[in-house]
This record gives C-alpha cells, sequence and structure tokens, in this order.
C-alpha cells in the first residue's frame, strides 16, 4: 500500500524544518514550471514531494520514481510558499557556479551586471527578462539575497536555473570586462548622462543596474564608457528596477536585431 505522509509525520516535520532553516548546500523547488526549469538546468533532485489531489503532470517525475514522497494535501498546504503550485514541492541539491575566468565571451556578447538588488523578487523579475531577450551572462555583485531565495524561483519562473549566472566581487568584473574590451553601460541619474533614446550601443556591452535605494556603487559610474537616464515626463522620478530594465534591455535589443 502507498504511504501517504500527514501533517504530524516525523518526515514532513523535518522538511518543515529545513524549509524555515536557510542553507547555502539545499533549496526547495515548489512548482511545475519550477521543477522542469531546475531539471533542464542539470540541477539534482533529492527528494520529492507530490500532492496526488493535485498533480497531474507524472511524466516529469518518471526518472526520479525512488525519490518520491506522497503527501496529504494538509501537508501539501502547510509546506507550499503559495498557491497553485500544482502538487508539487522538490528539495534540491544546489551546484557550484561557475568563475569569471573560466568563461568564454560570445562574439558579441550581451552582459548583465546587477549590483546590490535587495528584493528577491525584483531580482527575480529581472532574471526572467534576462532570459527573454537572451542575455548571454549574468553577473551579480553586493548581493543581498539568496540567490535560490523563493521569491526569486517564484518571479524568475525558474530561470535562474537556466540563465548563466555567476557572483562575484566588483573589481574583479571590472578587471575582467576591460580586458575583454567590452563597453560598460551604467543606468543612473548623473550630471554626464546621457538619454536612452539617443545612445548608440555597441555590440560588445555590459549594461550595469542597481537597487532601487542606492543606485550603482561609485566604482561603476568612474569607469562607465556611458551612463545612460531613461527620461520621464510625470510626476515620477523613477521606475522599478525590473520596469527600468525592461524599457533599458529592449531598447539595446532593438538596435542589435532592427535597425
Amino acid at each position: 500500500m502507498e504511504n501517504i505522509y500527514g501533517t504530524r509525520s516525523h518526515k514532513i516535520n523535518n522538511l518543515r524544518k529545513i524549509y524555515k532553516k536557510s542553507s547555502r548546500k539545499i533549496f526547495f523547488v515548489e512548482g511545475i514550471k519550477e521543477f522542469e526549469m531546475a531539471i533542464k538546468g542539470n540541477f539534482l533532485p533529492i527528494e520529492i514531494f507530490i500532492c496526488k489531489k493535485i498533480f497531474h503532470k507524472y511524466n516529469i517525475i518518471k526518472s526520479f520514481n525512488h525519490i518520491v514522497f506522497f503527501i496529504s494535501i494538509k501537508a501539501f498546504k502547510k509546506l507550499a510558499y503559495r498557491e497553485n503550485s500544482g502538487g508539487i514541492i522538490a528539495l534540491f541539491k544546489r551546484k557550484n557556479l561557475e568563475r569569471l575566468e573560466n568563461i568564454k565571451i560570445s562574439q558579441n556578447p550581451f552582459i548583465l551586471i546587477l549590483d546590490g538588488i535587495e528584493k528577491p523578487g525584483n531580482l527575480g523579475s529581472m532574471l526572467r527578462i534576462a532570459d527573454a531577450v537572451g542575455v548571454h551572462l549574468i553577473i551579480l555583485c553586493n548581493i543581498k539575497t539568496y540567490i535560490y531565495n523563493p521569491n526569486i524561483i517564484r518571479c524568475s519562473l525558474g530561470s535562474v536555473f537556466t540563465n548563466k549566472i555567476l557572483i562575484e566581487e566588483k573589481e574583479s568584473i571590472i578587471s575582467w570586462l576591460l580586458k575583454k574590451k567590452i563597453e560598460i553601460i551604467v543606468t543612473g541619474f548623473h550630471e554626464k548622462a546621457i538619454q536612452l533614446y539617443r545612445t548608440k550601443f555597441s555590440s560588445h556591452l555590459a549594461i550595469v543596474l542597481g537597487s532601487e535605494s542606492n543606485g550603482v556603487s561609485p566604482i561603476w559610474l568612474k569607469i562607465a564608457h556611458k551612463i545612460v537616464t531613461i527620461p520621464m515626463f510625470g510626476n515620477m522620478d523613477s521606475l522599478n528596477v525590473s520596469n527600468a530594465m525592461s524599457v533599458i534591455i529592449y531598447e539595446i535589443l532593438r538596435q542589435r536585431n532592427y535597425n
């Protein structure tokens, strides 16, 4: 007979403790799309928890039957971080991120550098946008949150697992960019800033965005080849950072592909 774990089972209680505890070696993935993206990104599941009353997409777990556990709907609701996640929660093993010095850049590199992004939801949304436009490499510096935070996974729709992402110090990133002769475009308010739609972007490009509260670190403004600002016409003088990124990055895409 199939064992279904309930809210009072030892396994579920242990799982809830792990779920609440921050870890840098393991993380949880909730949702069908997010699970599929983690597998596509070659992440290794350790345990998979299925609520049979909700879950219906058994083809995505057929290779992992030996680590599948069935849980009651009450247990699932206690574990679930959000609603409408499709009846699947999985525990994954973290992979080591690549090092910058080992990265081979493409012929026309399109690199995104995110400096000190604070809110997991914003970071997740930015990763999803980066995936949509085909950014080649994402480099995080001065990171303020855990890369596999549930909100990042959810808002990125799992693209956090398939994007090429590195975490590096600012100084190492700058040295690498200059060595590779990549144009550094920094966003923000500055006396030398150029309006977005008057800016010509090169084919070897790194775009740097900072947090909503602090902007980019001062060192980026000192070494930038260009500083770009978005024109504003109303009472507000700024956009949410993920919205600002969309505006800028799609203008770069337009120049690259539609001119």
